[in-house]
């Protein structure tokens, strides 16, 4: 009987371990191939994630260097998806070590072959079904979709993977939970990643800014040299918030910039839905840092247009920047990312 050593590292994605039944076959030259050997260690808790999991196993078949290796995983388990960084096998009596960079996710129920450092071009893969079987998967994963007739179509991702607790967010999802409050939505995200930045000063003007220049849509924002007759923005209004500058001054400064998303006037919506198409003047005060000063969130002004200020009640000024960042948003997924 020939001992071999293998090595299996569980990748570090979210979900990347499995409580699914695992399978291997190791081959070698000339056919050469041992029986299927269960991976699996009772009263053991392997094959999470971010573990390497060692495993010896015992074949009456010799190969001295493992050239391939079959896995082949079930369903089994709450969580039987996986994620696989790579296998190591060692053939213990020559001491040989082959390397499998895997890198994948296994799918269930199907036999999954990779060869040592798995580096092939397409017209050599010595499996040309295996890979035109994941092609096709990831074809479904990033099929187009129309959520609604008229709206731009966009990717249906069906396999979406997100940092967030396992135990919050499962309450908040199939519970009878919901997010009432912020301290909801804090409590969903995974230690490991930790919460993120824009938890603590998403409400600041200073993190509004940052979004124009940083975030999903950098492209957008433009050097002010007019205020547009649409947007119902006086001297007056704007005043307190220019470093002492007039609205002339600051446009001869070039402190003045402006974002209009009027390209999103006249779509589609669903109905009872609104999207904003807002207009916003932003200004670089004396700390070099970029601040809105005026936000409209639509694109005529009047009587039922508001602009919206600094110096507005801080809920009003921060559900008019939220606002804007639906109609940012929805500029982004429309445009920018498709």
């Amino acid at each position: 009987m020939t001992s071999y050593q293998i090595k299996v590292k569980t990748g570090d994605r979210l979900g990347s371990g499995t409580d699914a039944n695992i399978e291997i076959v190791l081959l070698g030259s000339c056919g050469k191939q041992t029986e299927s050997a269960n991976l699996d260690c009772w009263f053991r808790d392997d094959f999470e994630r971010c573990k390497t999991d060692v495993i010896t196993i015992h074949d009456k078949t010799n190969i001295p260097e493992v050239n391939e290796i079959k896995l082949r995983r079930n369903k089994a388990g709450l969580f039987s998806d996986w994620f696989v960084e790579k296998v190591e096998v060692t053939n213990q009596r020559s001491g040989k070590t082959s390397v499998f960079p895997i890198l994948r996710w296994i799918r269930p129920d199907v036999d999954f072959y990779v060869g040592r450092y798995d580096v092939s071009l397409p017209q050599f893969d010595p499996r040309p079904q295996q890979r035109s079987a994941e092609l096709d998967e990831k074809r479904k994963m990033y099929e187009y979709e129309e959520k609604a007739p008229g709206l731009p179509v966009q990717f249906d991702l069906q396999q979406r993977k997100y940092s967030l607790k396992a135990g919050k967010a499962l309450e908040m999802i199939f519970g009878d939970g919901s997010w009432k409050t912020l301290d909801d939505l804090t409590g969903v995200y995974s230690e490991t990643f930790g919460e993120p930045k824009g938890m603590q000063d998403w409400e600041s003007d200073i993190s509004f800014g940052w979004q124009r220049l940083n975030s999903v849509n950098p492209n957008l924002i433009r050097l002010c040299t007019h205020i547009p007759d649409k947007f119902g923005v006086t001297e007056e209004m704007i005043k307190p918030f220019l470093d002492g500058l007039t609205l002339s001054q600051a446009i001869t400064d070039k402190r003045l910039f402006i974002t209009d998303l009027e390209i999103l006037d006249g779509i589609s919506l669903v109905d009872d839905y609104i999207c904003p198409i807002p207009i916003a003047l932003f200004f670089v005060n004396s700390k070099n840092q970029l601040l809105p000063v005026a936000i409209q969130l639509f694109q005529q002004k009047g009587s039922d247009n508001p602009v919206f200020l600094p110096s507005d009640p801080p809920y009003t000024w921060l559900m008019a920047k939220m606002w804007y960042n639906v109609g940012d948003s929805n500029y982004h997924q429309a445009l920018t990312h498709l």
